[in-house]
């Protein structure tokens, strides 16, 4: 049961000892960033939201990596890597999210388990950069594809569990895991953008991508001691005994969707659109600016994951106002499919290279991924914060995480095979 005292919510277990286990879950909405993360709760999901997509915008941000100095820019694994990537990572999460919606318990576990698998990934990752000219572009091809599946899979398991129990904690501890996801995009590219700007060749080098790559694997492995010393694991454990003492509560697909309609979908479409871009971002080069394509293309990604970070943060302001209702959420998400289409306008393949707009057309293009990253984070956030509000117990908000996510990953795996349409658009422009 949940007991408000006095801002604080007290999470107690089952049973006639209940008063002796009792979470001490404070309300966190009035208090600055600083006495947020001083909350080891709060701290924790925080964490845990950066290591659920620290992963997959490695993987994204690495992209120049892997076609140029792995595959050589002119073979068909170069060509296809980035589209593929995305496929077999959004497809298995997909399933895997379908498959884990249906298991309506050990959140807790769930968390560990993923993020310990992506410690052993990235790991793994780093021995293919070393010896890839060992072995075959095929073979090199097909290990890291084996890896950004088990990749995808082990953030499935984590991102289900997390976002269970944060829609437990409450709105502020999932507003938590949502800006964690987006520091999780703006670090690794400023991480990669840093080392560009070092490297005096068009090339990323192996030693710096392994620098990359390894702390992935320390942020999984920060994020497993934090969460140790939260009251995440406790609540976890307290969730067993009531399903121990109690007969389980299973909450249909249908009826969650009733109540989830225009978030979920609004989900599915913002996520959708969304992953389009890193088509155009890996193929639109630099007009005038000092930069080299191999700085142009990480600074792109950092700025869309800023403009992302940004919308994250406005959505806690703009969280309770009664203007972003479901309803307005699903329409705004529709809108964003019409930006896409501004991103042709820009220098694709380097067709605008003599444009007389210079650096102009270089700034436009940046600020233009800053809006479109500032509007996946704004609108998604909110989708994710409303989802407890507009459900009615803690079991309906438990099981939301499951279906949040297949509406996630759906998206994320129908804007995938898409881009394999933009990718050959923008191959023959």
């Amino acid at each position: 049961m949940d007991i408000e005292d006095s801002g604080t919510t007290l999470i107690a277990s089952p049973g006639p000892d209940a008063t002796s286990s009792r979470i001490r879950n404070k309300d966190l909405s009035d208090e600055s960033w600083k006495e947020k993360l001083l909350d080891v709760n709060y701290l924790a999901f925080f964490l845990i939201g950066i290591a659920l997509l620290w992963p997959w915008n490695s993987f994204l941000s690495a992209s120049l990596y892997f076609q140029h100095d792995v595959f050589e820019d002119t073979t068909i694994y170069a060509k296809i890597y980035t589209s593929t990537m995305m496929t077999v990572s959004t497809i298995s999460s997909v399933l895997s999210n379908i498959i884990l919606s249906e298991i309506q318990h050990h959140y807790t576990d769930r968390i560990v388990s993923g993020l310990v698998l992506e410690i052993i990934v990235f790991t793994s990752l780093c021995g293919i950069v070393l010896f890839h000219t060992w072995i075959s572009h095929f073979l090199s091809f097909v290990f890291i594809m084996i890896l950004v599946l088990i990749s995808s899979v082990a953030t499935a398991c984590s991102q289900t569990g997390v976002m269970a129990m944060a829609n437990v904690f409450g709105a502020e501890y999932n507003h938590a895991v949502m800006v964690g996801q987006a520091v999780a995009g703006v670090l690794p590219s400023l991480v990669l953008f840093i080392v560009s700007l070092f490297n005096q060749q068009q090339e990323q080098t192996a030693t710096g991508i392994n620098t990359y790559f390894l702390t992935t694997s320390v942020m999984s492995l920060i994020s497993i001691i934090v969460y140790r010393r939260s009251d995440i694991p406790l609540a976890g454990d307290e969730m067993v005994q009531v399903n121990e003492l109690d007969e389980k509560v299973y909450i249909p697909f249908h009826v969650l969707f009733y109540k989830l309609k225009f978030l979920v979908i609004s989900i599915f479409v913002i996520f959708c659109v969304t992953l389009i871009f890193p088509v155009f971002a890996s193929n639109t080069y630099v007009v005038s600016l000092p930069l080299k394509n191999s700085q142009f293309i990480p600074l792109i990604f950092l700025l869309w994951n800023l403009g992302d970070l940004v919308g994250r943060l406005v959505a806690e302001r703009t969280f309770n106002s009664a203007w972003f209702t479901p309803r307005r959420i699903f329409a705004l998400s529709q809108l964003r499919i019409a930006m896409v289409v501004v991103f042709f306008f820009f220098n694709i393949n380097d067709t605008h290279k003599h444009s007389h707009l210079k650096a102009l057309l270089d700034l436009s293009y940046g600020a233009w991924q800053f809006l479109f990253g500032l509007t996946n984070g704004l609108l998604g956030s909110l989708c994710f914060m409303n989802v407890g509000r507009s459900l009615d117990t803690e079991d309906e908000r438990k099981a939301a995480g499951g279906i949040t996510n297949v509406f996630l990953s759906f998206g994320l795996a129908s804007g995938s095979i898409i881009s394999y349409l933009f990718a050959y658009i923008i191959s023959n422009i």
